[in-house]
Formats: C-alpha cells, sequence, structure tokens
C-alpha cells in the first residue's frame, strides 16, 4: 500500500535482496567496535538524510537496511522464524505485528525506553504497543467536487444515499476496508466478531451494491478524474497522489477506518540498547518532520508540524483529523478471516 517506489537507501544495502548470506552484505567490519543494526524495512521508507544523520550523530552505529519479503505476513513470519537473530528492527504493520507476536517472533518492548515516544499521541501508542508508530494508512471518501456540492459526510449518510450517486460510486475491491465502514455506518467495532452485527453488515453492504459502478482494487481517484465515478472509497494516499484540484476528501465522523504501521524490535538482537536508540532518534519531531517529507504519509506527531512540507501538511487526507478517529483494523483469528472470506464472496456473488 506504498506511493513510494523501491530503491536503495545506503551503500550498505547492495545486498538488498533476502537470502543473500550477510557475509557477503558487510557483517564483519575492520572496525570491531562497530554496532551493525539490520533493519527490515520498506523500501524508501525513512528520512532523506536520516540514516546518514542518525550515523554522523552515533558513531560507531550503523545502520544496514533490507528489503521486506514478497508475500504478505505469511512470508515475514517464515522469514523470521528461519533468521532468528540475525535482524535487529522490522518496520510492520499493526495487523501483522499482532501476528508476529502471536508466533513469538517480536522482542518485549518497554515504552519507557523511547522518550520522545512522548511526542506520539497516546491514541496511537494503544494501537500500536510493539514499539514506535511512524505512520497511517486511512479509508475515505473522494469525491468530485464539481458535481457533488453536499458530498456524505459520514459512512451512514454514504450508505443510506447511495441512490443520489447510482452508478457513480467506487467501493475498494478489498473485504476488510469494505467491510469496516459498513459496521461503522451500524454504530458497529469494525474488529467486532458479533455473527449477527456481522450479518447486519452484509446487507448493508448488498443493499448499496446496486447503486456501484464496481469494486475496485486501485485506481479509485482516476474514475473521478476521467468522470466515470463521483464518488470513491479510498486511501488518503489515493487522493494526495492524484493531486487534482476538482476531487474533494471527506474524512467520516464515525471514523477512518485502516492500518497503522510502526517498527518493532526482533527477539535474539544483540544490539537492543543501540536499536532503541535509533527508535528514539526516529521520533525526534526534526527526524521525523524528514521522514514524512520523504514518504508523503499520513503523519501522526503533531509536534513535527514545524518540519512539514506545507503541501503535506495541508492536504486534508493526510492530516490527523479530530473529527473523525482514526480506527486500526486488527489481526483476527484463522476462524473469524475465514467467516469474513465467506461473507465477502457472497456478497460478490449477489
Amino acid at each position: 500500500m506504498r506511493r513510494k517506489t523501491w530503491r536503495i537507501l545506503s551503500a550498505a544495502t547492495v545486498c538488498v535482496t533476502l537470502g543473500v548470506a550477510l557475509t557477503a552484505c558487510g557483517e564483519g567490519t575492520a572496525d570491531t567496535d562497530t554496532v551493525s543494526l539490520k533493519f527490515l524495512n520498506y523500501g524508501d521508507w525513512v528520512g532523506e538524510t536520516e540514516i546518514a544523520d542518525f550515523e554522523n550523530a552515533h558513531p560507531g552505529i550503523t545502520i544496514e537496511q533490507f528489503a521486506l519479503p514478497d508475500g504478505g505476513s505469511s512470508a515475514l513470519a517464515a522469514q523470521l522464524a528461519k533468521d532468528k537473530g540475525v535482524y535487529d528492527l522490522v518496520a510492520v504493520g499493526n495487523a501483522t505485528a499482532a501476528r508476529l507476536e502471536a508466533g513469538n517472533l517480536l522482542a518485549d518492548f518497554d515504552p519507557a525506553q523511547v522518550p520522545n515516544l512522548a511526542n506520539v499521541p497516546q491514541e496511537y501508542r494503544d494501537q500500536f504497543p510493539w514499539g514506535i508508530p511512524t505512520d497511517l494508512g486511512k479509508v475515505g471518501i473522494i469525491f468530485d467536487k464539481t458535481k457533488v456540492p453536499n458530498p456524505p459526510t459520514s459512512w451512514k449518510e454514504l450508505f443510506d444515499n447511495a441512490e443520489q450517486w447510482t452508478g457513480k460510486i467506487v467501493l475498494p475491491d478489498y473485504d476488510l476496508d469494505v467491510v469496516s465502514i459498513a459496521l461503522l455506518a451500524l454504530g458497529y467495532d469494525i474488529n467486532t466478531t458479533d455473527s449477527g452485527q456481522l450479518a447486519e453488515a452484509e446487507e448493508k453492504i448488498k443493499d448499496i451494491k446496486p447503486h456501484l459502478l464496481s469494486f475496485q482494487q486501485k485506481g479509485q481517484a482516476k474514475a473521478i478524474i476521467d468522470g466515470s465515478a463521483l464518488i470513491a472509497v479510498a486511501y488518503d494516499y489515493a487522493y494526495a497522489g492524484a493531486e487534482n484540484d476538482s476531487l474533494g476528501w471527506v474524512s467520516p465522523t464515525e471514523g477512518t477506518p485502516g492500518y497503522i504501521e510502526g517498527v518493532a524490535l526482533l527477539p535474539g538482537s544483540k544490539h537492543t540498547e543501540e536499536a532503541l536508540e535509533f527508535l528514539d532518534f526516529r521520533l525526534e519531531p526534526q527526524t521525523y518532520g524528514g521522514f514524512i517529507n520523504n514518504t508523503g504519509a499520513s503523519y501522526l506527531m503533531p509536534s513535527a508540524e514545524q518540519y512539514i512540507e506545507p503541501g503535506i501538511l495541508e492536504n486534508p487526507a493526510l492530516q490527523p483529523n479530530p473529527n473523525s478517529p482514526f480506527v486500526a483494523e486488527k489481526f483476527l483469528s484463522a476462524e473469524d478471516t475465514e467467516l469474513r472470506a465467506k461473507m465477502w464472496n457472497r456478497i460478490k456473488a449477489n
């Protein structure tokens, strides 16, 4: 779900492909006092000068970045189980972090050891307790400002008034997000496992389906720009990346569901103290501002706003909205995931 393209961030990452022996990637150094932190990360998901700035401020500590494996949470879990003690840090979303924790694949984290965590509002710290939260992916409503003068301000309005935009509504082709917005429209917890509430959400989605243009995996903003749609439910980065003045954004009053990402410690690390220093450095407001400027992600640290570029700071999809709480889509059990998958199959087939 990343908008940035992959690129190598440091000369130390020349062996970024997983599976290459770490001894060939600079595991040993001539200076035995140098600590090399190995960081599994998304490509380009740091500030432009963040690594160099940290290394300059902490002589004797270097950061080597390695690409996360393809294949989602299951592939990452398999990689970490196979290579216990090899890596020190991992960039991870909240649902995947919960899955890794269940498999004892994350290290214990003491927030008191990262003083700058105090710069992050408590709501985000609560939703990402495995390490430091860094950014969000939020689902909201994109609309055509020239043709929709009164867009829905809530998920309930979108579902209840869908006939106004019949044939011009796009929803994501992703069960978790669509079920989440239906549950919010009904006033329920998006992570509910209550069969009755899920049944109501299923009917809610089936009721809006005749008014849809389509379910789309991507290109929701483009559908509005080319005139085929008037309203689309999509992630913040779809709106921000479109950079089109005809588009408007709504953060619905019930909340914006999605994912929260951060960085967690890995078990077996021999350099936990240095890893914690790096995490604390990342949450210094100026460092964090550089991270947001380079990634264009939805930010979650108000104290860093003075360092964030105006184009991001003023973007309604990327800025925090006190009138629309962020709600994290959590990791569900295999049984609950299967129930929702069957529900989604029924919705698509209907």
